[in-house]
């Protein structure tokens, strides 16, 4: 939702935002093939929650986006960003949360060759990401996201100084890789997933619950290993923000505000369409 309303190329927020029921439909067209009905069903969902995120989570998203700009005038803590980074980051979860009963409900209407269509459609993906990232290698992969870095920061802050690049490429090379442990976890959440379609056993009461639990429980399937190396990740780039802020110049500071600026602006046009 968040990557919908701001963040894609080549479409309006507006237009991303306010069209997201008949847009969702080719998402979903990768993964099940849904009868009339169900796809009535599944619009419904979409736009009731779009509606529930437009009047309760876009201020949320301006209010962190206000705190993020002010923390920039400032000199932010350790603490103070990765408190507010991780509270940005439960607002995936409140969509979730609010969302998982009406889903559960759709799930209950699928054939068995749906469910099987729907678990072999994400096995396929999650193969195919593996696929392609061994392919490219680790050391590709690296080079590729150091590249996507500096065009985010530049993005955000103009042309970047010979500090700066060195600071964010060192930042990328020391980053724990976490790939292989994320597609661990895909694939033990679609196990779980998997699982509870074949129980024929089940209850409608019980099946909606343990859905709910494969739906908002996340951690339930992640290893240690990934929970560990995701929370140092964190600290290791809330660091790297501490360190940039630090440097900036007047000239990137104003560039910075001009950013926050335009995406409150349109937050503010999304709230009020």
């Amino acid at each position: 939702m968040v990557g919908l309303l701001l963040f894609i190329s080549g479409c309006s927020a507006q237009f991303t935002y306010n069209n997201l029921g008949w847009l969702s439909s080719f998402w979903i067209d990768d993964y099940v093939d849904l009868t009339k009905q169900q796809n009535t069903q599944f619009k419904a969902i979409v736009k009731k929650s779009r509606d529930w995120h437009r009047e309760t989570q876009l201020p949320l998203y301006k209010q962190d986006l206000l705190i993020l700009q002010k923390l920039l005038q400032e000199n932010p803590q350790q603490l103070q960003l990765e408190t507010q980074l991780l509270a940005a980051k439960q607002h995936w979860q409140s969509l979730v949360q609010q969302i998982k009963d009406d889903i559960a409900e759709l799930a209950l209407s699928l054939t068995e060759a749906q469910r099987r269509e729907l678990v072999d459609n994400i096995a396929e993906k999650i193969a195919n990401d593996v696929d392609e990232y061994n392919e490219l290698g680790h050391g590709k992969h690296l080079q590729q996201r150091l590249e996507k870095q500096l065009d985010k920061y530049q993005q955000w802050l103009g042309p970047l100084t010979p500090e700066q690049v060195a600071m964010i490429s060192v930042e990328n090379e020391q980053r724990l890789a976490t790939f292989q442990l994320w597609q661990d976890y895909k694939r033990n959440r679609l196990a779980a997933l998997e699982r509870l379609f074949s129980n024929k056993q089940m209850s409608q009461a019980e099946f909606k619950a343990e859905l709910n639990t494969v739906m908002t429980e996340r951690e339930l399937y992640m290893s240690d290993a990934l929970i560990a190396a995701d929370s140092k990740n964190l600290s290791s780039y809330v660091q790297l923000l501490i360190a940039l802020r630090e440097s900036l110049t007047a000239e990137q500071l104003n560039h910075a505000n001009q950013e926050f600026a335009d995406l409150i602006e349109q937050i503010d046009e999304l709230i009020a369409d």
